[in-house]
């Protein structure tokens, strides 16, 4: 195939057509054709990259041609050839894409006079030169629309009219008056207009030389018109930008980390406050990906958002510093739609809440140690009874060991009384966060009520005995399925509620707690009292932190941390009150199931094992039955009254289990565990405490691995349980030497 370029010669009269063909026949490759029609039909075959047609054509003219080729390839050049040329069809010709516009050569006619001839030429020179022209200003239009500089812009039109077409002077002014100096006369002066309105002026004028010819005022008014398009798109640009920078300011100052992440997970955009709270740089973090840094929550949330299903989602979530320091991270995450609406990416706004959450527990530790101190008058009067039943009771006995059922009962009331005792110390424990936190599990409900109920109780009954106020509760509990979360959280919060509600009715009035279900998917709880109520103002600021209505005596932080903690677990709350009718809480929890963790295999077996226990215990009564329970069922134990001790009379492999007092004086507990288990790895430990644990303190017992941790007083079936799974857990075999 030849390399030579393809023109197409498209004429109704014969002889242009072939002078044309004979012209460009040795450098170009040539076909021709007679009509519009015939050409089109050319084309496909063809394939021309230029074609010269006459605009003046019967059936097809030129102007129609060229539309028509146009549709078919827009990369066709084409030239537009006549004898008849005006600036109509100039403009025509143009404006549907011509390249360029050309007048043939008039034809000498035998019958014409000379005078005929210099006129037909004089025109032609006048259309070549006006051809010429528009050319011109073609050419600058072009370049004008490309400019975004609106001072480049306006410069360079000035200086291409000067140079292009001889003004000696011209200037684009922009606003709506034109300076007095350049109306001068004979100068041309254009507006410039965009949707209506005066944006500037295009002024051309001539102070020596040749005269402007008013008719360029038709070729300028085009050029302005073509000009107010570059300067609208200038003007929109220079926003865009502005915008641009202000918004790139705006994440570069943020106080969050605002981080983008493409479809695949990898960090496209790291701000300064994103390097602060992570620790990486810019550098190292572009190009990583997300999910190696954030947990589960992450994923999940970052497929609803590319999918479309949830477009932003709030989470909490806990991740690592680059140094390895644990973050509390606060994070939204979105999806971002791309030109054609589908999610391109994703961005992610993330608080650091570490120092913020560190703050809330302490004053949540405030607010629950407030509120136990309300409620300990009551307790001390609680265990006074308990004391009192069982100092009475053993005395009794005492005197009459012969008398069985004496003994009988008086044992009978010393248990119940000591069960009742750890019941209390257990529900105060909870409440206070000194027992492990509980992962998120089936929750009866109302038996949550009964133990806030339990803990409170004194506090009511004793301002009843002390104050002569009277106060009544009103109890309705419906049978509900469970719900999904921590015990001793939702304790704290319905604890709070009451204890909240008492304050309330000074002068007395009627507590009442209810429970319903609520379709299939929710149970609601209330709590109302009969007392002073709020106004709506105070109603509207009680969840608040340290928004208040006690005065000094109260935090402001009881309601606010309910708050969050029935937030955590997927409820609301809510609160209706008038003053002097009392006020409502109410409670909208999910329901959930956990799922049921399977029964050991080896449960039998489980229960059987035999071992040798180091028994551990600075208070020789508790040493003593905890010793006496072991030995009851085959274990072999040895007892030590101090962690000195212990550590003294322990050898590697010589014990299966070492259980150890928490609390002791000299060596405490964790000493014990920390020597022994550096000096035996494969001994396990068992912790027993009637302190509690902080929340610093079971990270540390499991990275001692110790594990089970043991609530005074203990049981013996939760201790057989507790040494069983020990035992089942232990690398050698028990009872073998090592």
């Amino acid at each position: 195939m030849s390399e030579r370029a393809r023109i197409l010669v498209v004429d109704d009269e014969i002889g242009p057509r072939e002078s044309l063909r004979m012209i460009l026949k040795p450098i170009y490759e040539i076909a021709t054709a007679d009509s519009g029609e015939t050409a089109l039909r050319t084309l496909p075959a063809f394939n021309p990259d230029l074609v010269f047609m006459d605009i003046k054509m019967p059936k097809m003219d030129g102007i129609e041609l060229l539309q028509r080729i146009k549709a078919v390839d827009p990369t066709i050049e084409a030239v537009m050839i006549t004898a008849y040329a005006s600036l109509d069809t100039v403009k025509n010709a143009l404006t549907h894409g011509a390249f360029e516009y050309l007048i043939k050569e008039m034809r000498a006619l035998s019958n014409k006079t000379r005078t005929l001839e210099e006129e037909a030429r004089r025109e032609q020179a006048e259309q070549s030169l006006r051809v010429t022209q528009l050319s011109i200003l073609r050419e600058i239009s072009r370049g004008i629309l490309g400019q975004l500089d609106l001072a480049e812009l306006t410069a360079g039109i000035a200086v291409q009219l000067k140079e292009s077409l001889g003004y000696d002077e011209a200037e684009v002014f922009l606003g709506e008056i034109v300076p007095e100096a350049m109306q001068s006369e004979g100068a041309i002066v254009s507006p410039i207009r965009d949707e209506g309105s005066i944006v500037g002026y295009l002024v051309a004028a001539n102070k020596t030389g040749r005269p402007i010819d008013p008719r360029e005022r038709e070729l300028l008014e085009m050029l302005a018109d073509s000009l107010a398009v570059a300067i609208r798109n200038s003007r929109l640009y220079g926003e865009v930008a502005e915008t641009k920078r202000s918004l790139e300011q705006m994440v570069r100052s943020a106080g969050d980390a605002i981080i983008s992440i493409d479809r695949r997970g990898s960090i496209t955009g790291w701000n300064p406050a994103a390097e602060r709270i992570f620790g990486w740089s810019a550098r190292e973090a572009v190009g990583r990906s997300l999910r190696g840094m954030f947990p589960d929550q992450y994923e999940q949330a970052a497929r609803h958002a590319l999918t479309g299903m949830r477009p932003a989602s709030s989470f909490d979530l806990s991740a690592k510093r680059a140094d390895g320091k644990t973050l509390t991270l606060a994070v939204t995450l979105s999806g971002v739609p791309g030109r054609e609406g589908r999610v391109e990416g994703l961005l992610a706004i993330v608080r650091d809440m570490t120092s913020q959450r560190e703050l809330e527990t302490q004053m949540h530790q405030s607010e629950k140690l407030t509120a136990l101190g309300q409620v300990a008058g009551g307790i001390a009067h609680d265990f006074n009874n308990l004391l009192q039943a069982i100092l009475g009771y053993s005395q009794l006995m005492s005197k009459n060991l012969q008398n069985v059922d004496v003994v009988r009962r008086g044992l009978s009331v010393i248990e119940t009384a000591a069960v009742g005792g750890a019941e209390t110390v257990r529900r105060i424990q909870k409440f206070a966060r000194l027992r492990p936190d509980e992962p998120f599990v089936s929750v009866e409900l109302n038996q949550v009520v009964h133990d806030s109920v339990a803990i409170t109780r004194p506090r009511w009954e004793e301002r009843v005995a002390k104050g002569g106020v009277p106060l009544r509760l009103d109890l309705r509990l419906t049978p509900l399925p469970t719900v999904m979360g921590r015990p001793s959280e939702l304790n704290e919060v319905i604890t709070n509620l009451i204890l909240n509600a008492i304050d309330a009715m000074p002068q007395g009035g009627t507590l009442g707690i209810y429970t319903r279900p609520e379709g299939d998917e929710h149970v609601i709880l209330t709590v109302a009292d009969t007392g002073v109520g709020m106004p709506e103002h105070v109603r509207k600021r009680i969840f608040d932190p340290f928004f208040t209505t006690k005065g000094e005596v109260g935090t402001g932080l009881g309601l606010s941390v309910s708050y969050s903690i029935i937030q955590r677990h997927g409820g609301e709350m809510r609160a209706e009150s008038q003053p002097g009718r009392g006020t409502t809480f109410t409670i909208v929890l999910p329901v959930g199931t956990a799922e049921k963790s399977p029964e050991p295999a080896d449960s039998e077996v489980l229960g059987t094992r035999r071992g040798r226990i180091l028994l551990v215990d600075n208070e020789l009564p508790v040493m003593t039955v905890l010793g006496e329970m072991l030995a009851e069922v085959g274990h072999h134990v040895l007892p030590v009254g101090s962690g000195a001790e212990a550590v003294r009379v322990f050898v590697p492999g010589g014990f299966d289990l070492v259980m150890t007092n928490l609390g002791m004086t000299g060596l405490t507990g964790w000493d014990v565990a920390e020597r022994v288990r550096a000096s035996d790895p494969h001994v396990s430990v068992i912790f027993i405490t009637g302190w509690g644990l902080q929340a610093e303190d079971r990270e540390r017992c499991r990275k001692l691995g110790v594990l089970n941790v043991l609530f005074k007083p203990v049981r013996p079936n939760e201790l057989h349980q507790a040494v069983q799974e020990a035992l089942a857990a232990s690398t050698r075999t028990p009872g073998s030497a090592s």
